[in-house]
């Protein structure tokens, strides 16, 4: 069957047929390649495109922000590190881990706060863990 015969035997746009390996033929109602968009064909902006300014971390910076989160990594949380040194927490996280010993204090906080919880209260929480493991 040609394009044409395709085209009056469906009634439709159709933009192109190919026949296929085993004998059938593929019909497609849509151009097989798209449109080129320019610049000019899209909206404008909402409001202007500015890429964050961010300052280079040098060695001394690094050095400083290590100090300050293995001194203190209850007060110099990563956001408050991110503020002052002005990089993205990602940084702060990859150049200062909070150390083990905090792991564990924050985890046994975590385990205190567990244990305050009645019945109700941790059955909530259970089954609220449950369905966003299911997701």
């Amino acid at each position: 069957m040609s394009s044409a015969a395709a085209r009056s035997s469906l009634g439709t746009n159709v933009h192109f047929t190919e026949k296929l390996e085993d004998g059938s033929i593929f019909v497609s109602r849509v151009p097989k390649t798209l449109p080129e968009i320019t610049v000019a064909d899209l909206p404008p902006p909402v409001r202007e495109y500015k890429p964050a300014q961010r300052k280079e971390l040098t060695d001394e910076l690094r050095h400083a922000l290590v100090k300050l989160r293995s001194e203190d990594p209850g007060h110099w949380t990563v956001s408050k590190l991110a503020k002052k040194f002005d990089v993205p927490a990602q940084v702060v996280l990859m150049l200062a881990p909070c150390p083990k010993w905090r792991r564990v204090e924050i985890q046994q906080q975590a385990d205190a706060e567990w244990e305050k919880l009645g019945y109700k209260k941790r059955l909530i929480k259970i089954n609220r863990l449950r369905r966003r493991m299911l997701w």
